[in-house]
């Protein structure tokens, strides 16, 4: 949407990014061959790459939907199911918000303004556009995590993965923390409840660890940032060379 914030991309920049990746030759992955490629490393991975988005605002509905079908891309989609309504709503825009008045209106009756309903996360799976994937339930596993309230954490994360079975009818086997907040404890959790893989946001290059995925956050920058960024972390090595220079 409109950037407001460090981790809004505008809908003309993702497209260039998109564009350009395409050119380049870059296959997008859904949660399935990526999982199969983690487990297998041996297999080519070559100019592979996974998309994710995290919450489950309707930006990614209305703006980036179309233009990863246009494409014939995939992506992750990491939504926090209560959130998610069951209203039949119609809309093709969205008023520009700031990204703290977004989140206010996440936290309240009026959730379903920013965020998307059931129906509308079912047609972006149909399509074979977003895989989703689960966040939790209420987006509060940072504030369980800090109280040592393991047992709350633990409710969350398993109902926020029944319901994704219940209305989109596939079981969640990804899981993206919340603001990136976790511990071993959180991990030891997140297995026991069946998850296989877990997403930080933490930067770097992924080699085997399914527990500690991490990230590199996109910026309203066009495709020439975003090549070397993928030239950079690509490679294990000189992720870490150029996290050592730059931080």
């Amino acid at each position: 949407m409109p950037c407001n914030s460090v981790l809004n991309v505008t809908p003309e920049i993702f497209e260039e990014q998109l564009r350009g990746l395409k050119t380049k030759g870059w296959k997008t992955l859904d949660a399935k061959e990526f999982l199969y490629l983690m487990e297998n490393p041996e297999k080519p991975r070559k100019k592979c790459l996974l998309i994710t988005f995290d919450d489950g605002f309707v930006d990614n509905y209305i703006y980036a939907y179309p233009v990863l079908k246009k494409y014939k891309m995939k992506a992750l989609l990491f939504v926090a199911t209560e959130f998610i309504t069951d209203l039949e709503l119609k809309r093709d825009s969205l008023n520009p918000l700031s990204h703290k008045q977004m989140w206010r209106l996440a936290f309240s009756e009026r959730k379903h303004e920013v965020m998307c309903t059931w129906n509308e996360l079912r047609e972006m799976q149909y399509e074979g556009v977003f895989d989703i994937q689960s966040h939790g339930h209420t987006h509060k596993t940072p504030d369980f995590i800090e109280m040592a309230d393991y047992q709350t954490l633990e409710n969350d994360l398993r109902i926020g993965k029944e319901l994704l079975i219940k209305n989109l009818g596939k079981e969640p086997l990804h899981l993206a923390w919340p603001r990136g907040v976790y511990d071993s404890k959180a991990v030891k959790i997140a297995k026991k409840l069946g998850f296989k893989a877990l997403y930080t946001t933490q930067r770097g290059a992924n080699t085997d660890d399914l527990f500690h995925i991490k990230r590199l956050a996109i910026k309203n920058k066009g495709i020439g940032w975003l090549n070397k960024k993928l030239i950079i972390y690509s490679s294990s090595l000189l992720s870490k060379i150029y996290y050592r220079i730059r931080f």
